[in-house]
């Protein structure tokens, strides 16, 4: 029987940590790493400020070298690190992914860009 991405989807959130847009925006730490895990022309239109991206097709591989280029100053494993796409789905996979790697301090956020900008909070954006 197939499963519906849906479905997977919420298999995963039901194991993984979770946190809100206003979480992020109002409790973020200089110690957190946010990743964006979206394509990068997705990136390109819009990020959240001092969001580092790695896309979900290469999150495995590219993890450990991007928070080595972030100058993190804990082990990797304990890094505070949330992760958010679009809408929550992606990276809600990609924590769970990370959970299996060994990585313990993951969260998604809830949400994803799309509830980050309908709260009006802060997006860069390419210059025009």
């Amino acid at each position: 029987m197939l499963v519906s991405p849906a479905d997977v989807v919420a298999k995963a959130k039901a194991t993984i940590n979770e946190c809100s847009v206003r979480d992020v925006h109002g409790n973020r730490t200089e110690g957190t790493v946010l990743i964006d895990i979206r394509e990068p022309a997705e990136y390109q239109r819009g990020h959240i400020p001092g969001a580092i991206i790695v896309p979900r097709g290469l999150l495995e591989f590219e993890i450990l070298p991007a928070l080595q280029r972030c100058g993190i100053s804990c082990a990797p494993e304990d890094c505070e690190i949330v992760l958010y796409c679009g809408t929550g789905g992606r990276s809600a996979l990609a924590a769970k992914s990370m959970n299996d790697m060994g990585f313990r301090n993951v969260r998604s956020m809830d949400g994803g860009i799309v509830a980050w900008a309908e709260a009006r909070f802060p997006l860069d954006t390419p210059m025009a």
